[in-house]
Formats: structure tokens, C-alpha cells, sequence
């Protein structure tokens, strides 16, 4: 607490000869103008050469101090501090010197006067501490006792004018310190109040970086958050990927052989009657369409497998798309003429695209085949490409089955969802061919789009980089 004071202290003292110098100047100037007319009237109208004198000192102290304080600015603080109160001090050495001037005259009283004023003011203005202020205060009262009752022996009456000096001094030194006081504790006061804003400040700036940190670690757990999130997103969906393509193998791949096995089995016997061709020919025709089924859906599911973990090679050349049409319906003819049904390449002859060959005959194979799966007898299946304004290609196989639902759409290119549909005369499949083109589409960073409504045909519009 002791050290606390100490330092009070030595700010307060610090803040004292910072205000006092600061008003100074300006309170010496206005101190010179005004004593300078009272030393006009003291010549002229007052004849009064000594008055005069006593009005110089002041005046030469302040004129001074000002030149010191203006040559040497922000130095030498406490001795311009020291100056300024011997300034104020000259001011009453003046007004009691004057008083003896103007003893056995009429101007005693406005002299008197004169000098009570002039301890208001150092009421106000002196601002030392107390040793030095009762020196400012009583020592020109005492040596102007002395001298009075030593060399100028007043009167009942002019000693009578004079004693309201010395009960005013009293006073104005009681004031002073009242109010030096009243300083003091003011200055404390605001000083505690700093002190305590300053540790509001830091505490402040404490909690935003401590806020900030959380908000940091906040930001930073609700990212992990997203992120665990994501990743058991992928998870589910690569698990639904997996137990899908599981399905597959153990279903849509299973069932074929078991199919061709009991076939094969009833084949093997019909042989035994040499007369039932027919029967034998119907049994070798369900071996013929199952096997190539089970091929086409090995074969997607290789390229699948091969996709999902990059071991499929891609490569673009310039293809031209209506030659790579042709050798795909070549494959496909069989199937449609089955059905009666007409397949139409509209694709001009000179219609190139740049793209993998492999993936793009698989994306054509399985649009194709699923067009002619989907279309009941006589019905058609047409191919048509365009260039369009935006530097792309679009690629279209349209035909007139039995179209698709919205909500079927919606689960076409969905490993998770997708769902094996039977064609029009029972064809089955695993749902598993768009899925496989989608990726492929994805691989050449194109779209896939479907425009259909049950009843009116479907027509799937393939979007590529031209």
C-alpha cells in the first residue's frame, strides 16, 4: 500500500507541474497587461514612483519566466514550476510593498483591497506543498510586520484598514489547502479509475482472445464434426455399394447358373428321346439367353469393380460416333429384330467425339440394349447426336416403350436404390448397366439426363466435353 502512495504521489506531483505549466503562460501574460496598467496609473495619475517599483518585480519575474519557459519548452519542468510560484509570491511582496507606499494616504483601503485580491487568486493558483506554500503564504507577512511596526510606526485607524490582511491570508492559506486536498484525492480518484480501465481493457482483450480461441476450436471441432459426418456418409454409402454389388453377384449372378444348370440337366436328358427336337431346341435357347446375360453382366460388373478403385485405363482420341454406333448395333441387332424392332442411327457419318472408345461403346451398349428392353414388338429405337452452341455434344437414344415414373428416375443411377425391372416380354436384368454408364459419364466430366413419362417412351440424353 505504502509503494501504491509512493507512486500516487509522485504522479500526483508529475500532474501538478504538468497542469500549472500548462495555464502559466497565459496567466503571466494577462498578470503583466493588467499590472501594467496600474503601473500607468501610478505614474500619471497617482505620481507614485515607488508604487511603480514595487510593480516591476512581478513584472521582470514574469517576463522571465515566459522567455525561459518559451527558450527551453518541455525542459526544466520543476524550476520553471519553482519560478512560476515565486511569480505569484512577487504578486503579493507587490500588494504589501504598495500598502507601505500608500500607508499615510487615502489609497491605503484600495491597496488593501488590492492585496486581499491578490490571495484569492494564490488560492487558486498555488498548488505546492504545504512547507513551501505557508513560506509563500506568511514569510511576506511577516517581513512586511516587521517592517511596518520597525520604520513606518501606523496608526490606530491606517492599523485597523491593515489587520483584514492577515486574517484573510489565513484564510486564503486554509482554502488552498482545502483545495489541494480536494485535488489530491480527485487525481486519486481518476488514477484508481485508470488503473482499474486499464485492467478492464486487458481483461476484456483477455476474453476476446480467449473467445476467439474458442471460437477457433469451435470452428475446428464443428469441421471434424462435418467431416466425421461425410466420411460415415461415404461409409454408408460405400457399405450400400458393397452389400448392393453383393446382391448382384449372389442374386442376378447366382440364379443364371443355377438356371443353366437345371437346363443343361434337362437338355442332357431330353437327349434320350431322339425324337424331341423341339423341346431340346427350346432348352438350348434359354441356355443361349442366359449365358449371354451372364456375360454382359460379368462384364459390367469387371468394368465397375475396375472403375471404383482407378485400375481402369482411360484414354480420349477423336472417335467417329456413327461408326462406333454401328459396330454397337451390330451386337444388338439380334436382340431388336427378336422384337421387330427398328433401330434408326440418325448420327451424321461425320460426327466425331473425343472420349475413351471402350467406355463410350459401354455407354451406347447399355443405353441401347435397356431402349430394346423396354420397348414392346414393332415399336423404335432411335440414335441421334448434335454439337451444340456450347461446345459439347449430345448424344440421345430415344424409343417408345413404356417410359418411366419420376420416382423410378430417381433411383436409375443409385446403386443403393436402383431396381432390376423386367422388359416388355420378361427380360431380366440387374439394374446395374446405367449405373456403370453414369460412372463412365462422370469419368469424361459429362451428364446424363432422362426425358420420359410412363406411356410415352424415355429418351436418355448423354451431355460430353466436344
Amino acid at each position: 500500500m505504502m509503494n501504491q502512495d509512493t507512486v500516487l504521489n509522485k504522479k500526483f506531483k508529475e500532474h501538478i507541474i504538468q497542469t500549472t505549466l500548462k495555464s502559466a503562460p497565459l496567466i503571466i501574460a494577462l498578470s503583466i497587461l493588467f499590472i501594467s496598467y496600474y503601473m500607468y496609473s501610478d505614474l500619471v495619475v497617482r505620481n507614485s514612483i515607488q508604487a511603480f517599483y514595487f510593480r516591476c518585480i512581478p513584472i521582470a519575474i514574469g517576463i522571465l519566466l515566459l522567455i525561459f519557459h518559451f527558450i527551453t519548452l518541455d525542459k526544466f519542468k520543476y524550476l520553471k514550476f519553482i519560478i512560476y510560484h515565486i511569480f505569484l509570491t512577487s504578486g503579493q511582496v507587490m500588494m504589501l510593498g504598495i500598502c507601505l507606499v500608500h500607508l499615510h494616504t487615502n489609497a491605503l483601503a484600495p491597496s488593501v483591497a488590492g492585496m486581499l485580491l491578490v490571495v484569492f487568486v494564490f488560492s487558486l493558483e498555488v498548488k505546492s506543498n504545504k512547507i513551501f506554500t505557508i513560506l509563500i503564504y506568511f514569510l511576506p507577512a511577516l517581513i512586511f510586520t516587521v517592517i511596518l511596526f520597525t520604520f513606518f510606526n501606523p496608526s490606530k485607524e491606517e492599523f485597523t484598514i491593515l489587520i483584514d490582511i492577515y486574517p484573510f491570508i489565513i484564510i486564503g492559506y486554509l482554502l488552498n489547502r482545502i483545495q489541494y486536498k480536494l485535488r489530491y484525492r480527485l487525481f486519486k480518484t481518476n488514477y484508481l479509475l485508470d488503473i482499474e480501465k486499464q485492467k478492464t481493457d486487458e481483461l476484456y482483450q483477455e476474453t476476446l482472445a480467449i473467445n476467439a480461441d474458442l471460437k477457433q476450436k469451435a470452428d475446428e471441432i464443428t469441421a471434424h464434426k462435418e467431416e466425421i459426418e461425410e466420411k460415415n456418409t461415404i461409409l454408408e454409402e460405400n457399405n450400400a455399394t458393397k452389400d448392393k454389388f453383393l446382391a448382384i453377384i449372389s442374386h442376378d449372378l447366382l440364379s443364371p447358373f443355377n438356371i443353366l444348370i437345371g437346363f443343361s440337366d434337362l437338355l442332357v436328358e431330353s437327349f434320350q428321346d431322339k425324337t424331341n427336337i423341339n423341346e431340346q431346341q427350346r432348352y438350348a435357347e434359354y441356355i443361349h439367353q442366359n449365358i449371354n446375360k451372364t456375360y454382359k453382366l460379368l462384364e459390367n460388373l469387371l468394368l465397375w469393380a475396375h472403375s471404383q478403385k482407378d485400375a481402369l485405363g482411360f484414354s480420349r482420341e477423336d472417335e467417329n460416333l456413327y461408326l462406333l454406333s454401328e459396330e454397337v448395333l451390330d451386337v444388338l441387332k439380334p436382340s431388336a429384330e427378336k422384337k421387330s424392332i427398328s433401330i434408326i442411327n440418325k448420327v451424321n457419318k461425320k460426327t466425331t467425339v473425343s472420349a475413351d472408345r471402350n467406355m463410350l461403346s459401354t455407354i451406347l451398349r447399355n443405353l441401347i440394349s435397356n431402349a430394346i428392353k423396354f420397348t414392346p414388338r414393332d415399336g423404335k429405337v432411335a440414335i441421334n447426336a448434335q454439337n451444340t452452341q456450347d461446345n459439347t455434344i449430345k448424344i440421345s437414344v430415344k424409343d417408345t416403350g413404356r417410359g418411366l415414373s419420376q420416382e423410378m428416375k430417381d433411383k436409375l443411377f443409385d446403386i443403393t436404390k436402383s431396381i432390376s425391372t423386367k422388359g416388355t416380354e420378361n427380360e431380366e436384368g440387374s439394374g446395374f448397366g446405367l449405373i456403370l454408364c453414369k460412372e463412365f459419364i462422370d469419368k469424361h466430366n459429362g451428364t446424363i439426363t432422362i426425358e420420359s413419362e410412363p406411356g410415352k417412351g424415355s429418351k436418355f440424353v448423354v451431355t460430353l466435353p466436344a
